[in-house]
């Protein structure tokens, strides 16, 4: 009688827990947790430092008519006779926006585009190529001469480029990448020669025949230097603070802007000088961006 009873009970349990239990086997099983995705639009502003190196070597200087084939004239016979390296470095500050698709679960695909700004000047004394008495072949004629109001002078302004970028995720929230493209540079460039005639009888050695006339001549030029860009960084959504749609980064960069070759004082028969100035940069920057 009792392994009646039990046998019955058993038989009472399964028949009112079997449909249940059928039920859970036909559930389909939990979608496992979405990972928010790397792709869209953005927009971020970038703080950091900057740092440009302007070499100049000048490649002729002459008294005019302008022609190169008068380079050495007989009026500078011992020129060029210097060059220099401008360095320049200071804050840059800029803004920055792309585009990004999360082309495999670990590999990222985007483009972007920044601008940033930046003002930093060097100068030398004396211009470059003529800073010396052998310039103008006054070396050893006991002619006195000054460079006191002669000046060469560099400043690197703002800087843009565009660029695509390869990142890889080595974690669903952290991304290393690497940039590279086209970018620009404002560069302008500043010579000042002559004596006033308070300062006769020292006379400039680029510019003395200009003291003369009691004179000073006074050039600046400038271009936007197109050139490339290459770097990488570290990008980290800011997902574990509750902040999903913001991105923190870090980013090195290297630039060569080619070589400039402006001229100065063409034409103005005292001197004519014909420099090439190679245009190089590097930056290290933070940002901030928002991802739509």
């Amino acid at each position: 009688m009792i392994t009646s009873r039990v046998v019955a009970a058993a038989f009472v349990a399964v028949s009112i827990a079997g449909p249940a239990f059928a039920a859970d086997l036909l559930k389909a099983p939990a979608a496992p947790l979405a990972v928010p995705s790397w792709s869209g639009f953005y927009i971020g502003g970038e703080v950091g430092g900057k740092w440009v190196k302007d070499d100049w070597g000048t490649n002729c200087i002459q008294g005019g008519p302008s022609n190169f084939d008068l380079c050495p004239s007989n009026i500078f016979v011992g020129a060029p006779d210097s060059s220099a390296t401008f360095n320049t470095s200071g804050l840059r500050a800029g803004v920055y926006l792309g585009a990004m698709t999360q082309i495999a679960p670990q590999w990222v695909l985007g483009i972007e585009g920044d601008y940033a700004f930046f003002k930093k000047s060097a100068e030398v004394n004396g211009i470059v190529g003529c800073s010396t008495a052998a310039c103008p072949g006054l070396a050893g004629l006991g002619i006195p001469f000054t460079t006191a109001f002669d000046r060469t002078s560099v400043t690197n302004r703002d800087d843009f480029s565009i660029r695509p970028r390869l990142g890889f995720l080595i974690t669903p929230d952290i991304m290393l990448y690497g940039t590279g493209g086209l970018a620009f540079q404002r560069v302008e460039a500043t010579m000042t020669c002559g004596t006033p005639p308070s300062a006769v009888p020292a006379l400039s050695p680029a510019c003395g025949a200009g003291a003369l006339t009691g004179g000073l001549l006074s050039q600046t030029d400038g271009t936007w230097r197109a050139g490339w860009t290459v770097g990488g960084g570290v990008e980290l959504k800011l997902a574990s603070l509750g902040l999903p749609n913001w991105l923190l980064r870090g980013e090195y960069r290297y630039s060569d802007f080619g070589t400039w070759k402006p001229d100065f004082f063409r034409g103005s028969g005292v001197i004519e000088v014909f420099p090439n100035i190679k245009v190089t940069s590097q930056i290290a920057t933070a940002g901030i961006a928002y991802k739509f």
